[in-house]
């Protein structure tokens, strides 16, 4: 910029002449040691692909873990379910005195309780209805911690595309400031212009502060998702997503949710394990025999086999409450299976009708009104430069550099994310897009 060089070489005549640092010098100096800690910090950041992420995701993530073992808890109770009854043994041994004669009865006894199939069949069954129930959760979980992870990684795309695009425009000013400031040493401008430009500059260097926090929260946000447990470090996105605008039918994202969402098929399962447990509990009103069989031996010499059966007789309990509560278990079940049928449809609708909002306004905004905004920066710095514009202009096409730049930054990344959005919503098995 002409005006701001003819400041800076006017200035460094007048400190080669007093051989004092200008302020200004001493300022730029210590900002430049300022910014090498946080250039070392973001040059130990770990970069990673998308790809890659959902791998890390796959094998570290805790919260993974926890649903995986969720899975292994139930599909231990569904073995433990198809166990049969143990046998007993039992060994008494019975003295009997009268005067000064004596007696002795000895018994060795196995018992084995025998249940009937259909009991067995349909309590193994439920178990198994709700293991399977417990491995939907988990994928139920996964797509929604992996729409999370790459919600997370398109956010920290945004958020380095952001502190870049504030990075230059801080800059100009800072070169702003140190002209001006200059030029009303010399009276050429009033205090007020100083004072009003400082604000301006207070402002953007406080944006670009807030953008160096939230990026470093991101990128420990990443971590945290991607990363096992004791790992302190940041993951940055490696590359940006390149994602085309396509189209897709809603009738077919709907189809395609109700048949790849795992919700669906959790509900399913749970209706299932509720009517076998109704199965088992009208069965379990047959009783189940304990038969019996075992030796005898007596003092006196007499000896033989002993053979027994018992069965619970059902007067007082016909197991009616247990068989009301799984009918009213099955009502709630087949109940929730509709309500989670009518709830992906609308979550499918809302995240297709957001999707498609989103490429018509990157294809207007980001492809079309917004396509050359670069140069409007540049011609402003022309134009100030050649005199042709005030300073106030300057910062005024600075400003709107700014918000026309980080207004297409996130609009890209809202794109984006309704797109992987529209993909959980559907399962992931979304129909390839027209």
């Amino acid at each position: 910029m002409n005006k701001l060089r003819y400041v800076w070489r006017h200035t460094a005549r007048g400190s080669a002449a007093t051989q004092v640092c200008p302020p200004g010098i001493l300022l730029l100096v210590l900002s430049v040691i300022l910014l090498v800690p946080s250039v070392s910090a973001q040059d130990v950041v770990q970069r990673v692909t998308l790809e890659r992420a959902q791998e890390l995701f796959s094998q570290n993530n805790l919260e993974l873990r926890i649903a995986r073992a969720g899975v292994r808890e139930m599909s231990g109770l569904a073995r433990q379910a198809s166990a049969y009854p143990n046998p007993s043994v039992a060994i008494t041994h019975e003295p009997l005195f009268q005067g000064g004669e004596t007696q002795s009865e000895s018994y060795f006894i196995l018992a084995q309780r025998i249940e009937w199939p259909s009991l067995r069949s349909a309590r193994t069954e439920a178990a198994n209805r709700i293991a399977l129930a417990a491995g939907h959760q988990v994928k139920v979980d996964s797509l929604l911690l992996a729409f999370e992870v790459v919600h997370v990684y398109i956010e920290a795309v945004a958020a380095e595309a952001r502190k870049d695009i504030l990075q230059p425009v801080s800059e100009i000013f800072r070169e702003a400031e140190r002209a001006i400031v200059a030029r009303a040493g010399a009276g050429d401008v009033s205090g007020y212009d100083v004072r009003r430009l400082r604000v301006e500059r207070a402002r953007y260097e406080t944006a670009l502060a807030m953008a160096d926090l939230s990026l470093h929260d991101v990128w420990r946000r990443l971590a945290t998702l991607i990363l096992p447990e004791g790992e302190n470090i940041e993951m940055g996105p490696a590359a940006p997503l390149n994602i085309p605008v396509r189209q897709l039918h809603l009738e077919k994202a709907i189809l395609a949710a109700r048949l790849h969402r795992p919700e669906i098929a959790f509900a399913q399962e749970q209706v299932e394990a509720a009517r076998f447990s109704i199965v088992a509990a009208r069965a379990s009103r047959l009783p189940s025999p304990t038969f019996t069989a075992g030796y005898k031996r007596q003092s006196d010499g007499f000896n033989g086999p002993l053979l027994g059966v018992a069965l619970p007789v059902p007067i007082f309990n016909r197991n009616r409450g247990s068989i009301e509560a799984t009918q009213a278990e099955l009502h709630a079940a087949e109940t929730q299976l509709m309500l989670v049928e009518r709830q992906i449809e609308n979550d499918v609708t809302r995240a297709y009708e957001t999707y498609a909002s989103l490429a018509t306004r990157v294809e207007l905004v980001q492809e079309r009104l917004l396509a050359d905004v670069d140069e409007l920066l540049r011609t402003a710095r022309v134009s100030y430069d050649e005199g042709e514009m005030s300073l106030v202009e300057l910062l005024d096409a600075a400003e709107a550099f700014r918000d026309a730049r980080i207004m297409a930054i996130d609009l890209l990344a809202d794109f984006q994310t309704s797109h992987y959005d529209l993909l959980r919503a559907t399962g992931g098995g979304v129909p390839p897009m027209q």
